[in-house]
């Protein structure tokens, strides 16, 4: 039976620092270099989009090359959380089979393993946040209203993907194909004030827009969000995660298809 999601996580903390260790083990297995190659990717995607978008194909976008990589950047942990969710469940079935726990504490411990190497995508924009253009303002306070909101957005569907999963198996090839779709929906390659007003009407409607366009009025246009925009992104991260809980919590009856 499923535990409740908040009852004897602290004492179990042990298994979910273990489960996070496995993880990142098994993905830097045998490489000299172990966690620091998680830095290659971002560091060449960055400096990539910053000489192409500065120097060979120069865009009339302000600074378009910060606005590229901070979209992709936040990207990166949506694309990751929600592909590898559906496996939250699925990859420890011999471990719900044979210990007693918080079921909750593997989607923890997953989502914990996704945002560890995401941190290391983070230092990296860090590090090239000047280079891009960037420049820290008093917007930057409200960076982790946003960024808090979206991740409890992500997990929530996180939740109910790793549940999904159990009973329909193309579930995660079907995240696959649209996760890519949406990454041309929301506004990562192209900026919405470039876009015809009925177009953007549309593009509204697309909920990662809401968080993405708080990102570059943050981090690029050092502009602080309007009080709607972040009432909105807390509420429908909060939504979400309560959502997700909730399906979760039920998944007890779903056990037995592992």
């Amino acid at each position: 039976m499923l535990s409740s999601p908040g009852s004897g996580i602290t004492k179990w903390r042990d298994l979910v620092m273990n489960l996070v260790s496995k993880e990142i083990k098994i993905r830097y297995m045998g490489a000299t270099l172990g966690f620091v190659w998680s830095l290659g990717n971002p560091l060449i995607a960055t400096l990539t989009y910053y000489l192409v978008f500065t120097y060979i194909l120069p865009s009339s976008q302000d600074r378009f090359a910060l606005h590229l990589v901070t979209g992709v950047v936040h990207w990166m942990l949506l694309a990751q959380i929600l592909s590898q969710s559906g496996e939250w469940l699925i990859n420890n079935s011999n471990l719900i089979r044979k210990l007693r726990f918080p079921r909750i504490l593997l989607p923890m411990a997953g989502a914990l393993s996704i945002i560890v190497f995401w941190v290391g995508a983070m230092i990296v924009y860090a590090a090239f946040f000047a280079l891009l253009g960037g420049v820290a303002t008093k917007a930057m306070l409200f960076y982790p209203i946003v960024l808090i909101s979206f991740m409890a957005l992500i997990i929530g569907a996180g939740l109910a993907l790793s549940v999904i999963q159990i009973t329909i198996r193309d579930a995660k090839h079907m995240v696959d194909i649209l996760v890519p779709l949406l990454f041309w929906l929301t506004p990562i390659v192209w900026v919405t004030s470039s876009l015809p007003a009925d177009i953007a009407k549309i593009a509204a409607f697309n909920p990662m827009a809401l968080y993405f366009n708080s990102f570059n009025d943050i981090l690029h246009d050092g502009v602080i969000p309007g009080t709607g925009t972040l009432i909105l992104c807390v509420v429908l991260g909060a939504t979400s995660l309560l959502a997700g809980l909730v399906i979760f919590k039920r998944a007890d009856r779903m056990v037995e298809y592992l």
